[in-house]
């Protein structure tokens, strides 16, 4: 039936619809780096005290990955769709029981009379709408009762019981938004305020005495401080779970050999590529890159010795040439006169229910209508093209070179004749074109070219893991990682690692390495593999690494920041000389410029400066000096002001308040929306945060 097929065809809505709509998914996402490990090895994870077995885990996990692969249509999934599928599984543990527990708490709770209405009433839920687009309420009905008649483990099945889940999680969310946002609002005091403080600009001149000025050795930070400091701004001082190493990696790269080699493969292929009479056909059988369907006029081929060559030369090879780390041989496939650039106009017939067929039936229809005078083009762009940008010019697209538009579209324009109708199918649609006019006909060439890529053998391979087992040979202390460095001269690399990394710094298929660290617990101790051997191999590279430290989720440790602190109270310290010193300039001064002259600084100035605003011209962001400029009596020499990089003095030249534009209704939406962005942002991480939810996955994966 047609709407299953067209059920088929929006399979990636599905995927969105079924791991998409939790909650708070894509905060969890980020928040789960927050919490520790722990628990059974059995476990996946601890969510609101509830253990997720990795029994169950998986078994979730199995059925998101056959959902996905069924309406995909693939048979098996890359790294990265596993990795997102992992992600998503695990945030719908965590989102049906943490806000599972928030809904039963709040008596919150979805009636099938909403669900009925979500799908056939007044209150369509666009996910739907989008689902069967244009089908009617009795196709949607044929739908459902054929997929409730099916077995328990049938996809479709599976299918539609997901989406009418979800459609109950989306009306649940949307329930306990309201709730927050009922609990929210903003006064039409706040809104007065707000326009106020916008309105109101001050003009000021203003010295700053940077805290450079001040030596280090003139203050003086005892330990004592430093733990006082500590104790009392611990929530400062709060640390994700992660790990740091230290690392050295050996590179696989292609040896001179691997070079040599390859280019003889390509040298061999010199005196056949000459004769082949079918140029692309040689190319899709020989070469490791497709055959290049564009002509390329003479000042667009960048490789200048190239091009001399070839538009000298029609009929003979050139190379062998070395190119993006890849031998080539090119020669002339064809020749052509065409232009550098057109102007066409067109009617994009864009596939319903991605039925290519229909659409280029209905494009060759009007393209008949239009050769036979039948019908106007204008007419037609207006009528039926979904390109709604060109379609009110009457599909008139203007000029553009062979490189604007996708080559199916590109190809069928260029190679047309002005007024001509032609009809192309892209992957947007099926486009009737017709070229308007077009510039000075040139001679342009395309270009066959037979490249292989020069890869690193096997030879080259083992060489530099021989390198690398000699380096890690006896290594199992940092001790041991250090002298080895000491004697190689190999270079050492640090990275931090969050437990749910696939990547350590700019290396990619890491995920093995970041596993097995976090499954040891020997600081400055070397990490081995599952193999019990010390070398890690990525695909490109064999890396050893040493785990130097093991930071726990929490309050950071006094010694980590004990440095932080310092720097903030002697930087405190710093601000009372400096205030004392500015002060005392201030006795007998009556100008800025007065008391600017006498400790050896530069008046500066800054216009239109707000309660609003983010910056001080020349000055940087300085909250506290942008608060008294707001407030300070217009001519006053304001007291001294501890900022963000030093000691600031200004003075109010010029106050005035201008007649607000903005429209108090627009200014109080704004200032909604904006609340209840930060109201969701905070409950889902008290909801998280009271959770206690601990992520054991990297034990598996």
């Amino acid at each position: 039936m047609a709407t299953l097929q067209n059920i088929r065809n929006r399979g990636g809505i599905l995927v969105s619809i079924v791991i998409g709509i939790a909650l708070f998914a894509f905060i969890a996402g980020d928040g789960l780096n927050y919490f520790s490990t722990g628990g059974s090895r059995t476990r996946a994870g601890i969510i609101a005290g509830e253990k997720i077995s990795i029994i169950d885990y998986q078994n979730q996990l199995i059925k998101n990955e056959e959902f996905f692969k069924s309406m995909n249509g693939v048979t098996a999934l890359t790294d990265d769709q596993m990795y997102n599928v992992r992600e998503s599984t695990w945030q719908e543990f965590v989102n049906s029981i943490v806000m599972g527990r928030e809904y039963d708490e709040l008596g919150i709770a979805v009636s099938g009379d909403e669900i009925y209405d979500m799908i056939f009433g007044n209150n369509v839920n666009p996910a739907v709408r989008q689902l069967f687009g244009a089908a009617t309420p009795d196709q949607i009905r044929s739908y459902i009762t054929y997929v409730s008649s099916l077995p328990a483990q049938d996809p479709q099945k599976t299918y539609w019981l997901n989406i009418e889940k979800q459609l109950a999680e989306s009306r649940k969310q949307t329930k306990y938004m309201t709730l927050l946002m009922k609990g929210m609002y903003v006064t039409d005091e706040e809104v007065v305020n707000t326009i106020d403080n916008s309105s109101e600009k001050s003009d000021i001149s203003y010295i700053v005495k940077n805290y450079s000025t001040v030596p280090d050795s003139t203050v003086t930070v005892s330990n004592d401080e430093i733990k006082r400091y500590y104790n009392s701004h611990k929530n400062l001082y709060q640390q994700n779970e992660s790990r740091r190493i230290e690392y050295v990696d050996f590179s696989i790269e292609p040896s001179a050999e691997d070079y040599s080699e390859t280019r003889k493969i390509v040298e061999n292929m010199i005196s056949e590529f000459t004769e082949a009479e079918n140029a692309r056909e040689f190319v899709e059988l020989s070469s490791d890159a497709q055959f290049d369907d564009r002509y390329y006029a003479k000042s667009e081929i960048t490789n200048d010795s190239l091009a001399d060559f070839l538009f000298k030369n029609t009929k003979t090879v050139y190379g062998t040439y070395l190119e993006n780390e890849a031998y080539k041989i090119s020669k002339v496939a064809s020749i052509k006169m065409l232009p550098d650039s057109i102007r066409a106009r067109h009617i994009l017939i864009t596939p319903q229910n991605n039925d290519y067929m229909a659409a280029k039936n209905l494009a060759d229809s009007l393209a008949d209508l239009l050769r036979t005078g039948k019908a106007d083009f204008e007419v037609l762009a207006r009528t039926y093209s979904t390109d709604e940008a060109s379609a009110v010019n009457g599909g008139d697209l203007g000029w553009f070179n062979a490189t604007t538009m996708v080559q199916p579209f590109s190809d069928t324009a260029f190679f047309a004749k002005p007024r001509e109708i032609k009809v192309a199918v892209t992957q947007f649609g099926a486009h009737i074109i017709q070229v308007l006019n077009r510039s000075k006909l040139v001679e342009k060439i395309q270009i066959a070219t037979v490249e292989k890529e020069v890869f690193a053998s096997q030879a080259t391979i083992n060489k530099v893991y021989n390198n690398a087992r000699n380096f890690a040979a006896n290594v199992f202390t940092n001790e041991d990682f250090n002298k080895k460095i000491e004697e190689s001269g190999v270079t050492k690399n640090f990275a931090n690692l969050g437990k749910n990394d696939r990547n350590v710094s700019n290396i990619t298929d890491a995920r093995d390495l970041v596993r097995q660290v976090y499954l040891s617990k020997e600081v400055n101790h070397v990490v081995f593999n599952d193999e019990d051997v010390n070398i890690f191999d990525t695909g490109d590279r064999f890396i050893i690494a040493v785990l130097t430290e093991i930071n726990e989720e929490g309050t950071s440790p006094i010694n980590k920041v004990s440095a932080m602190i310092y720097q903030e109270i002697a930087r405190e310290k710093k601000a009372e000389l400096l205030k004392e010193e500015l002060q005392t300039a201030t006795i007998g001064s009556q100008s800025l410029l007065s008391v600017a002259q006498k400790t050896g600084l530069t008046v500066k100035d800054a216009n239109d400066i707000s309660f609003s605003s983010f910056q001080i011209t020349g000055g940087g962001i300085e909250p506290k000096v942008i608060a008294e400029a707001s407030k300070i009596e217009v001519g006053k020499i304001s007291e001294p002001i501890a900022g963000n990089v030093g000691v600031f003095m200004l003075v109010v030249n010029n106050r005035d308040k201008m007649e607000s534009s903005m429209d108090t209704m627009t200014v109080k939406t704004g200032m909604q929306q904006s609340r209840m962005s930060t109201v969701t942002y905070f409950a889902s991480q008290a909801l998280l945060k009271n959770a206690e939810i601990k992520d054991t996955r990297y034990r598996f994966y």
